[in-house]
C-alpha cells in the first residue's frame, strides 16, 4: 500500500512562533482511504475567516477541505465520516445546514460534540472529515440507513446522512447514542449515572445491529472513543461497554465534553471498525482488563476487556495515549508537557510492538484541558512526527479520564507495503 502526504505546513496560529516543530500534511492518501487535518476558518496568515458567523466559518472549512481533497485525487463527494466540533449548541443548525449545502446527495456518517475549545478562541466550529476515494476494482462505498434530520426528533434542521458506511477496507459508523435507532425514543431520560449507563446500553445495542446489517459484527470494532459530559458517568458506562464488547478488546479512548447535539444525550461512543481481511482476526496488542489498569494516579473499578494497540491488515491503531506510562506510573503530574514527551514515548513503543513505525503514522489527535497547554503539548508531539508528516487535529476538552491528566493523543498509523 502506497502512502502519500499532501500540502504539508508547519505554520499553526496557536503554536510557538506560528510554526509547529515539524510539519503536518492537509491529506495523507493511504490506497483507497484518506486522512484529513482538521479543518476550520483559520487561513494560512493566522487570521478567522467568517468572525462571529458560524454558517461562514462552515463554508471556509469547507473550501479547505474540498482543497485538501482534490490534491489527493479527490473531491467532496467522497467524504464518508465527520466529527463536528462545535464551542456552542445555538452553533449547530447554521452549521450543519452549511454541511448539508456543501455535502447534498452524500449521505456522510457524523458525530457531533460541543467541546470546550478550539486552536483560537475566535473559532466557533472545525471538522474532520474521513474519505474513501475507491481504488480500481473495489466496490464503492456502501451507505446504510440513511435518513433526514428533520425525522430525527424533530429537529428542525436540513440535514441528510447515513448510520453505517462500508468500503472494502473499512466501516465508518454515525456516533452512537442512547437514541432508538428509528429517532424516535430515548433511553436513560433523566441526569443521573443510571441515565448515562442506560444510554450506553442502548447505543451499544445499536452498534451491534448496524454491524450486522452491514454485513460484519462486534469482533471487526478495532477503536471506540466514549464521550460523556461527567467524569461521574463513568462508572455507569464501562461496565455496559464491557458487557456489549467482552473479549473483543478494542483500544480507547475517553473524554469529557461540554455536550452532544440533544441536551439529553449524556454519553456518545464513536467507533472505528475493520472488515476482516482474509477472514483473519485483528492482532490485539497488549490486551488487558480494565481493572487492572490506572488512569492517572488511581486504578478505576471498571469491567472491560481492553488493548493497546490493534493492528487490522496495514492499519494500526492505538489506544489514547497520556502521561501514564507502560510502566503503569503516572509522569508529569501538573506538566501536561512532559505528560505530551510521555505519550510520545508510549507511542513509539507501542507502534513498534504493532510492526509499525513513527514515520507510518498517518492522522494523531491531540486532546488537552485547557487552551494554555495547547502549544507545549503540539510542540511535544509534533517535534516526535520526523519525516511522518501526518494529518493532524487539536481539540480542548472538559476533562479526561481522571484529573491528573491534561492531554492525550489519538494515533493512526498505515504500514506500506503487503499486510503482515
Amino acid at each position: 500500500m502506497t502512502v502519500a502526504r499532501f500540502l504539508p505546513t508547519d505554520r499553526a496560529a496557536y503554536a510557538p512562533g506560528g510554526r509547529l516543530a515539524n510539519p503536518i500534511a492537509r491529506a495523507v492518501r493511504a490506497g483507497e482511504r484518506v486522512y484529513l487535518s482538521a479543518a476550520s476558518a483559520l487561513r494560512p496568515d493566522g487570521t478567522v475567516a467568517g468572525l462571529g458567523a458560524a454558517a461562514a466559518q462552515t463554508d471556509a472549512a469547507f473550501d479547505a477541505i474540498a482543497e485538501a481533497l482534490a490534491a489527493a485525487g479527490g473531491s467532496l463527494e467522497h467524504v464518508v465520516k465527520l466529527t463536528t466540533c462545535v464551542v456552542d449548541s445555538a452553533h449547530r443548525k447554521p452549521v450543519y445546514e452549511a454541511i448539508a449545502r456543501r455535502l447534498q446527495g452524500v449521505f456522510p456518517v457524523s458525530t457531533g460534540l460541543v467541546v470546550g475549545g478550539l486552536p483560537l478562541p475566535e473559532l466557533t466550529v472545525q471538522i474532520d472529515a474521513e474519505a474513501v476515494i475507491p481504488m480500481p476494482g473495489h466496490g464503492a462505498v456502501r451507505k446504510h440507513r440513511q435518513f433526514a434530520l428533520k425525522d430525527w426528533f424533530g429537529q428542525d434542521i436540513a440535514w441528510q446522512g447515513a448510520m453505517i458506511s462500508t468500503s472494502d477496507e473499512e466501516i465508518f459508523i454515525r456516533g452512537q447514542t442512547g437514541s432508538a435507532l428509528d429517532g424516535k425514543s430515548m433511553a436513560g431520560p433523566g441526569r443521573q449515572a443510571a441515565d448515562a449507563g442506560a444510554q450506553a446500553d442502548l447505543a451499544l445495542a445499536n452498534l451491534a445491529t448496524l454491524l450486522r446489517e452491514a454485513g460484519a459484527s462486534m469482533e471487526d470494532v478495532g477503536k471506540i472513543t466514549v464521550f460523556i459530559p461527567d467524569r461521574g458517568y463513568r462508572n455507569a458506562v464501562y461496565p455496559m461497554i464491557g458487557k456489549h464488547l467482552r473479549g473483543v478488546h478494542p483500544v480507547s479512548t475517553g473524554i469529557i465534553i461540554n455536550g452532544f447535539a440533544r441536551p439529553e444525550i449524556l454519553f456518545e461512543i464513536d467507533v472505528q471498525a475493520f472488515p476482516k481481511q482474509g477472514g483473519a482476526k485483528h492482532r490485539r496488542v497488549r490486551p488487558y482488563h480494565s481493572k487492572n489498569a490506572r488512569y492517572g494516579t488511581e486504578q478505576q473499578p471498571l469491567d472491560c476487556d481492553f488493548c493497546m494497540a490493534v493492528r487490522a491488515g496495514n492499519r494500526v491503531v492505538l489506544r489514547g495515549q497520556t502521561g501514564m506510562g507502560l510502566d503503569e506510573k503516572m509522569y508529569g503530574l501538573g506538566d501536561a508537557v512532559a505528560q505530551a514527551e510521555k505519550a510520545m514515548d508510549n507511542v513509539a513503543i507501542l507502534l513498534g510492538e504493532a510492526g509499525a513505525r513513527v514515520d507510518d503514522i498517518v492522522k494523531a489527535t491531540v486532546f488537552v484541558t485547557d487552551r494554555a497547554f495547547l502549544a507545549g503539548v503540539c510542540h511535544a508531539v509534533t517535534k516526535r512526527f520526523g519525516a511522518a508528516a501526518p494529518a493532524f487535529s487539536a481539540i480542548i476538552v472538559k476533562g479526561l479520564a481522571s484529573p491528573e491528566l491534561l492531554m492525550e493523543v489519538d494515533v493512526t498509523a498505515i504500514v506500506p507495503g503487503e499486510a503482515r
